[in-house]
């Protein structure tokens, strides 16, 4: 059976190094530049050279936007590719959400050969407080060198989040259809033939405040396949040199893609990635902590929950802005402060993180320019 033949060796590089996204507010946009050593075993092909990638992302609740661009710049020519992606969610009875997406993508080859592809899918979630999963079916078309090609597909999933392990599952049925090349380097399409194939994946995501590692292990069964079963791996390490800048190194034994219309690959690639922010600040971000007074005295017990932070520290006009370290204890922090009734201005800061006003005071302008909390004491 054959293979479709490669249509971008980046293509490859952005759908190895994704991963499953729990739902939850991300804005980003990222850029990578380094250098990938890149092997096709089925044409027993190497390339080697710089690359160059754009990300964008923006997932709120109700919707989400994503993009990418950039290329491969091998001797042998440059290989890139454009994706867009967006979709919208809307919540349904017992704590259910649907979503809705719509996905584009065009890709140009090392020898020339270019593809365009979209899909559309439609997918069933249940998020919990640190875990989830999903149903989604989707459909996809593409134009390649053999003329329109269709397939769909059904995969299921879940996750599970700690405050520094990230885990998650899934499993996917496809029905697709690949080319047949022939000839020298494959350049000849002779035809085209079905192919399903069924697909399991785990990935594991373990971070510090200024480093992460990513694995993810996969194996597909397909009983047309020269190999019943095909096993698929890729690393991730990433060391931040500042706030958002970080060396990231990366491994991967990839399958075809056959929606995308990418061939199998191992990899290697080195490079630095800018404008990512550090798992200590994702992590502050997502913790949203919360703070209540207790106590009815002149010295009132200040608790702030933030469950996974190790630290937390509060200021305000009643410590004559000065920090104050509260105990931990059972995911609650506390401290005794001398507090009186009425409002008072504070902030919050976790793990030595950015000074921020707690998710349940209100936000106002302080005299600085700045934005503090409203805590109101009774």
């Amino acid at each position: 059976m054959g293979y479709p033949r490669c249509s971008s060796i980046l293509l490859g590089l952005i759908v190895a190094q994704s991963a499953v996204r729990p739902l939850g507010a991300q804005r980003r946009s990222t850029i990578d530049v380094g250098l990938a050593a890149v092997e096709f075993p089925v044409d027993s092909a190497h390339a080697f050279g710089p690359f160059l990638s754009w990300a964008v992302l923006k997932d709120v609740p109700r919707y989400f936007l994503s993009g990418s661009a950039g290329g491969v710049f091998a001797p042998g020519g440059p290989s890139g590719s454009v994706q867009a992606a967006a979709g919208r969610r809307t919540s349904l009875p017992g704590g259910w959400t649907g979503e809705g997406s719509a996905e584009l993508g065009a890709v140009s080859g090392p020898i020339g050969r270019t593809g365009t592809s979209g899909l559309g899918a439609v997918r069933l979630l249940r998020t919990l407080v640190n875990s989830g999963g999903w149903l989604r079916l989707s459909g996809n078309v593409a134009s390649r060198d053999a003329g329109w090609l269709g397939g769909e597909g059904v995969d299921v999933g879940a996750w599970w989040r700690w405050p520094r392990i990230q885990l998650s599952t899934s499993l996917s049925q496809q029905w697709n259809v690949a080319q047949l090349f022939a000839g020298p380097s494959r350049r000849d399409v002779i035809g085209t033939v079905p192919v399903t194939y069924t697909e399991a994946a785990v990935g594991l995501r373990v971070e510090g405040d200024e480093s992460s590692l990513e694995v993810s292990a996969g194996v597909r069964r397909d009983r047309d396949a020269p190999q019943l079963y095909q096993p698929a791996l890729s690393a991730t390490a990433a060391i931040w040199q500042s706030a958002n800048r970080a060396v990231v190194i990366s491994v991967a034994r990839q399958l075809a893609d056959f929606v995308h219309g990418a061939d199998a690959i191992n990899y290697i690639s080195v490079g630095l990635r800018f404008n990512h922010p550090t798992p200590r600040a994702e992590r502050e971000e997502r913790t949203r902590p919360t703070v209540l007074v207790s106590g009815a005295d002149s010295l009132r017990q200040v608790h702030v929950r933030a469950p996974g932070a190790r630290t937390v520290e509060i200021l305000g006009d009643f410590t004559n802005w000065e920090p104050v370290r509260l105990t931990p204890q059972n995911g609650v922090f506390s401290a005794r402060v001398a507090l009186s009734s009425g409002s008072h201005r504070m902030l919050v800061r976790l793990d030595g993180g950015e000074w921020r006003p707690a998710a349940n005071t209100p936000a106002v302008n302080d005299d600085l320019g700045g934005r503090v909390g409203l805590l109101l004491v009774p």
